[in-house]
């Protein structure tokens, strides 16, 4: 079996505050709710009114890490080697931490794919570690919850390199919407995982083993812990605890053989990516929702490199809220109030809408003159499985457009029918169609009349634009079943849309039609 390191191999954590023990009842209250990740539960934006406009934007670089009289300046273009030559902690002989230190080093590859993924990130990082005097061998903790991955999620709804999961990121003010998940942000995460180890460290006095393993158990898992070896007149330090989960027992092993390998790289085969030894971020302050994808475009950014720095947000629109846009310090000057103002402007084109049982892709695409690639896109999803519940964004105003252009889709009301029963028959939800035809609670529908359900395709209105077919080019290893899962139809549908025989057989290259007007 491969054993190499991945994201999903290594335990996720819990976050929890230390100064509301001192605070009376508060002691239990957080004890109770923050007592590690296995405990803690699982799991819309309205736009601010801006006070200021993108004038008012910070384009300052992030302040420099401080030699403090510990780097060398031949680190000036090595931060791995910078970080590494300031580690503090003492690394303890153990054979845990053996183990784990010849599990990484039979894998160097994989080490230095993470050290480069740590690369738009790591300098801010050990700013901010640097400026509330934690020690720096913490840079390495993503290496052990995410690999540096910032999309990373766990099974328990872990997010982002620190991977918080949903109540302690609430806990800790990192922010969930539509739009934005503060967990995945990497400079709001990094500052609660700061705050974090700031008050475990005064819970534990410095004792770094147990502060690294409570950051994965939760503090009150390591006080009963403690407390269970104390009663039976055992050691409490944290290598003779046994009271643990195997993964809380082994997580502050793995971080201190990462500490031993780039402490030593040369010696493990490891040699750490290069990364400079300076600031690479600046902030873009945005007083309200613009278009990534336009922004973007805009600024010649790559769109992968503007996600990837952000990657925050859920969508391709960023929502209403003043949030903060992390960007690469030599392309800050590009980011000007025209620049701006006409990424806002794109932003505008776009609503939220709440999936409902019976929706497709395709539906909703047709429904608002979209496509589901453009959908998708917006969203950033790969898959185009429609789950109930779900809020998406869809085109704004394109329907309306459609009605005073006289192309929009529409149903006659036949004897009976009520818009109810409208709404369900094409999938649309109750209160949408309302909106769509400007109606108010209960219309007074009579047999004839027009219903606005959608913008008509090319097909519909004889326009001969837009409103082809849907199609998807067949990848080896597809079958109809998957193709049906993923473009939220039926393996029948599919079939009668592509007059496949009963084999219903696929080959590589085969053009399908995934969704009809």
């Amino acid at each position: 079996m491969d054993d190499t390191p991945t994201a999903a191999t290594f335990p996720r954590s819990a976050r929890a505050p230390w100064r509301l023990l001192l605070q009376g009842a508060a002691l239990l209250l957080a004890i109770l709710l923050l007592n590690g990740c296995a405990n803690l539960a699982t799991q819309d934006p309205g736009r601010d009114d801006p006070t200021e406009d993108a004038r008012g934007t910070d384009f300052s670089p992030l302040p420099a890490i401080s030699d403090k009289g510990k780097a060398p300046t031949d680190h000036r273009d090595d931060l791995w080697g910078a970080v590494a030559s300031r580690f503090t902690l003492p690394v303890p002989d153990n054979k845990r931490i053996d183990a784990e230190l010849a599990r990484y080093a039979r894998h160097p590859e994989y080490l230095r794919e993470v050290s480069e993924r740590a690369e738009p990130y790591l300098y801010m990082i050990v700013e901010k570690l640097e400026a509330a005097d934690l020690p720096l061998e913490l840079t390495l903790l993503p290496v052990v919850e995410s690999a540096y991955l910032p999309g990373a999620l766990s099974s328990s709804s872990a997010a982002g390199i620190w991977q918080f999961i949903p109540s302690t990121g609430d806990y800790f003010g990192l922010e969930r919407d539509t739009f934005y998940d503060g967990r995945r942000d990497i400079e709001a995460s990094t500052e609660a995982a700061v705050t974090y180890f700031s008050q475990l460290r005064g819970m534990f006095d410095d004792d770094w083993s147990t502060v690294i393993a409570a950051y994965n158990g939760g503090q009150g898992t390591l006080f009963n812990a403690i407390r269970y070896n104390r009663e039976r007149n055992r050691p409490t330090d944290f290598w003779s605890l046994t009271n643990l989960r195997k993964e809380t027992r082994d997580y502050p092993a793995r971080l201190f053989a990462l500490v031993k390998i780039f402490s030593e790289p040369e010696k493990y085969g490891f040699s750490p990516h290069p990364i400079k030894n300076g600031p690479a971020l600046a902030q873009v302050e945005l007083d309200r929702s613009i278009s990534l994808v336009k922004l973007a475009d805009l600024t010649g950014l790559d769109h992968d490199e503007i996600y990837r720095l952000n990657p925050g947000f859920d969508r391709s629109i960023t929502g209403g809220k003043k949030r903060q846009l992390l960007v690469p310090r030599e392309t800050k000057g590009r980011f000007d109030v025209d620049t701006l103002n006409s990424a806002a402007s794109e932003a505008e084109d776009w609503q939220r809408y709440t999936i409902v049982k019976g929706d497709s892709f395709h539906r909703i695409a047709r429904r608002y003159g979209s496509s589901v690639d453009e959908i998708l896109a917006i969203n950033r999803r790969q898959s185009a499985l429609a789950r109930p519940g779900e809020v998406i964004l869809v085109p704004a105003g394109r329907v309306d457009r459609a009605v005073a252009a006289g192309n929009a889709r529409t149903h006659t009301v036949q004897s009976g029918e009520s818009l109810w029963s409208i709404s369900r028959k094409h999938g649309i939800n109750l209160a949408e169609l309302r909106r769509m035809n400007a109606f108010g609670d209960n219309p007074v529908l009579r047999p004839g009349d027009k219903v606005v359900v959608g913008v008509a395709s090319a097909a519909e209105t004889g326009s001969g634009q837009g409103g082809a077919p849907s199609r998807y080019v067949v990848q080896p290893g597809d079958t109809l079943w998957h193709l049906a899962r993923r473009f939220s139809t039926t393996v029948d549908e599919l079939s009668a849309l592509n007059q496949l025989g009963p084999d219903g057989s696929l080959r590589p290259g085969q053009e399908l039609v995934v969704a009809s007007n």
